[in-house]
């Protein structure tokens, strides 16, 4: 028996993080994993399941957004063309595989092309899981109406291709999806309702709280390879940058220096941890807002020599909030995979 798990949206390891989770869960009832990655670059763990690249998209080159919508604009899900060659190739590969059920994350052309063939049961973080509506609220003001006309070309082409009978935020739900977040860093906390999506946290969880000593202060930053300013920033603030798992690299911490994704976050977030953020595009900025209104993270409007010194000092003195914050938070840091699991295993 194969499950599909796929990916082809985003960046970042906790895509396919996740997903190994649940292929190692799987796999000791029995179940044959095969992954449809967007990339092979896997760093921190080791896959040893059959992997083959998921379908490609075009990407038009517009970076910035202002819904979920805009992102599927983006790579072509407002083009009748395009998304029908994906899905097809989508398809293809489900022909192929025969999966049992899928479980995708940040795929919302897998999701489509399974609608009424299989089970799909879709992963992610809150932003990436939309909520269960017709149309996608603006998350980035002021919102011009090109964005608005983007929105509704979309769910225009996607009603065209694959002829949804409910709305389009709930069919990229799929059977079930589960929120690898917590409700006070979900963009859309507001428009969940129902037993069909729910909130599990951190799939590393727990994360130790940091032992972090006055008397020696550590950073850890965690920034793109791309980012240009990414060598001011270490020369700088002098920080570490190995890459390992989160529950190790942020035992002994005082700061965290990232961009913002979800994982780094939250964890962050969990160990108690202040944050000093440098964030890219959209999801990250609301991460960053999130974080900002819980007193625990502050961000660069401008990355300077200075700056960066000023900034690190004002974030430094974000320790006591942050850990009320992971005191308040506690309930969450624990580990809800077996709630994915338990619901995975009625399809096998």
């Amino acid at each position: 028996m194969k499950v599909l798990l796929g990916w082809e949206l985003g960046s970042g390891q906790a895509h396919i993080h996740r997903l190994a989770a649940l292929a190692k869960m799987l796999e000791i009832q029995g179940v044959e994993p095969v992954f449809a990655l967007k990339s092979a670059l896997i760093k921190g763990i080791n896959i040893t399941w059959s992997i083959i690249p998921s379908p490609s998209l075009t990407f038009s080159g517009r970076s910035l957004s202002y819904s979920f919508a805009d992102i599927l604009e983006t790579f072509g899900f407002g083009d009748v063309h395009c998304l029908q060659t994906h899905l097809k190739n989508w398809r293809s590969i489900l022909g192929e595989i025969k999966p049992q059920f899928v479980i995708a994350d940040h795929a919302p052309g897998l999701v489509l092309a399974a609608y009424g063939v299989m089970p799909v049961i879709v992963i992610g973080g809150g932003f990436t899981i939309p909520p269960p509506v017709e149309v996608f609220p603006m998350l980035n003001f002021p919102a011009p109406p090109e964005s608005f006309e983007r929105l509704e070309k979309v769910n225009e082409t996607i009603q065209k291709v694959v002829k949804l009978n409910e709305p389009l935020g709930k069919v990229l739900n799929g059977e079930r999806s589960f929120i690898f977040s917590i409700p006070e860093l979900d963009p859309y906390q507001y428009l969940r309702h129902g037993d069909k999506q729910q909130y599990v946290g951190l799939h590393i969880a727990p994360i130790p709280h940091s032992r972090q000593c006055i008397e020696s202060i550590t950073s850890w930053a965690y920034l793109a390879h791309n980012y240009p300013y990414r060598q001011l920033i270490e020369q700088t603030l002098q920080p570490e940058c190995e890459f390992k798992p989160l529950n190790e690299v942020l035992a002994d911490k005082s700061l965290a220096i990232h961009h913002g994704s979800l994982t780094t976050s939250l964890a962050c977030l969990l160990a108690g941890i202040p944050q000093l953020l440098f964030p890219r595009h959209l999801e990250e900025k609301l991460n960053t807002f999130n974080l900002s209104r819980l007193g625990v993270a502050k961000t660069v409007s401008k990355v300077t020599w200075s700056e960066l010194l000023i900034a690190q000092a004002q974030t430094f003195e974000l320790t006591e909030k942050a850990t009320n914050q992971a005191k308040i938070l506690s309930s969450w840091n624990q580990n809800y995979m077996e709630v994915v699991s338990s619901y995975l295993y009625q399809y096998l």
